[in-house]
């Protein structure tokens, strides 16, 4: 990298709208625990929240700043040992991982000698790995991927993480890993026959789960997905049907973001919604922002995803231009099933808005892969005498 450059050339304004996001998050988590509109006992839980969630926003704009000034190509060699760290933590938190009372194991406890312990969610993690190994995967293998065998062994990393996090289970996450993976093997450079022979293919898949969830209790779905995401998914598509427990955190979403109206309601004068602080932050906010602040609140996510897409047209080489388009198609496939779950647009899965929701690890995740992005975007220098330098804009 071209370091007497860095200062002139640093992403200043992307580093600083992410961590003005997460301040954000900061003071949403903390409304929404406001003591005068829930439960005591959960107004407590939420009011410890909003001060981990500030530890994790200052310790993540650290991770942010490093990552930016460290040149991506030294993180992406180790690609390999990268894919392998992935599968050894989704297996051992399928093994031991931390179980929060409802079957559903997605943590790892690491001792903190200081004070209390930290979990890890390495379903998070997955996200930025499988971005890192394949930006590098595909770039030393760009003259073969496309080929069968080795198309197929690219499936095959990509179904093992995919499939490891889903039986935590998460499908959300799952669902994330996937799209990034997809995205980033379009960018790099997958052939569009291919696209259109795995569409043909995936066309009768579709069918048959179409006609699968017109029965009263679907054969194939009820069998691949648990219990509860199936009832779930029936909430969405039969309401009627569905208990009013099962429609519970939907219709409080959507009574906050409909009394919100176009100006909000005003700070701290928000409804109690479950999970506000997590997967309903996008309610929160629309409820005391109303319609103006949503769409304000979305503007600035745009902002950082078109930020990453100029990075990657402009990176200057695959590996940069996959890990900026890897982030990007993390960030939109996050905000959309937020906000569609918020809406009642989309089943509830349980998908954190980026940056905003409470979560060490989805916040120091995402600020890692933003310092990758700002990396990728700096000055090089040459790699021979050969190499035309980077022009300066």
């Amino acid at each position: 990298m071209h370091w007497k450059k860095i200062p002139k050339t640093y992403d200043y304004l992307l580093a600083l709208v992410v961590i003005g996001l997460g301040v954000f998050g900061v003071v949403m988590i903390y409304t929404s625990g406001n003591a005068g509109l829930v439960p005591a006992h959960i107004a407590r839980n939420t009011g410890e929240l909003w001060i981990r969630q500030r530890g994790f926003i200052i310790s993540g704009a650290f991770l942010m700043i490093a990552f930016s000034l460290i040149d991506y190509h030294y993180v992406t060699r180790f690609y390999l040992y990268i894919y392998g760290l992935m599968i050894v933590l989704l297996v051992v938190v399928m093994v031991v991982g931390a179980d929060d009372n409802t079957g559903v194991a997605r943590w790892l406890w690491i001792p903190n000698p200081f004070g209390r312990a930290q979990s890890i969610q390495p379903s998070e993690f997955a996200k930025i790995f499988m971005t890192i190994f394949l930006a590098k995967f595909l770039d030393v293998f760009r003259d073969r991927f496309n080929r069968p065998l080795w198309l197929l062994l690219v499936v095959a990393l990509i179904v093992l993480p995919v499939l490891f996090v889903f039986l935590q289970p998460s499908f959300s996450a799952s669902m994330v890993v996937l799209s990034i993976s997809l995205v980033v093997l379009f960018v790099g450079g997958l052939y569009w026959r291919t696209i259109i022979v795995s569409l043909a293919v995936f066309a009768p898949v579709g069918v048959v789960v179409w006609f699968d969830l017109q029965r009263q209790t679907p054969i194939i779905l009820t069998r691949i997905l648990g219990e509860w995401q199936w009832r779930r998914i029936e909430s969405f598509l039969r309401p009627e049907l569905a208990s009013e427990w099962a429609r519970y955190q939907t219709e409080r979403s959507l009574y906050a973001i409909g009394t919100g109206g176009l100006t909000g309601r005003g700070f701290l004068e928000n409804p109690y919604i479950i999970l506000g602080h997590n997967d309903f932050i996008f309610s929160v906010v629309a409820s005391q922002y109303g319609f103006v602040g949503a769409v304000v609140l979305l503007g600035v996510v745009a902002f950082i995803i078109v930020s990453c897409i100029r990075t990657a047209l402009k990176a200057a080489d695959i590996e940069g231009r996959l890990i900026a388009a890897g982030v990007a198609g993390m960030l939109i496939f996050e905000t959309f099933f937020h906000v569609g779950v918020a809406t009642d647009l989309l089943p509830n899965t349980g998908m954190p808005f980026p940056f905003l929701s409470y979560g060490g690890s989805m916040i120091w995740v995402h600020m890692i892969a933003i310092g990758m992005v700002i990396n990728v975007g700096l000055p090089r220098k040459p790699k021979s005498m050969f190499d035309q330098p980077e022009e300066e804009e």
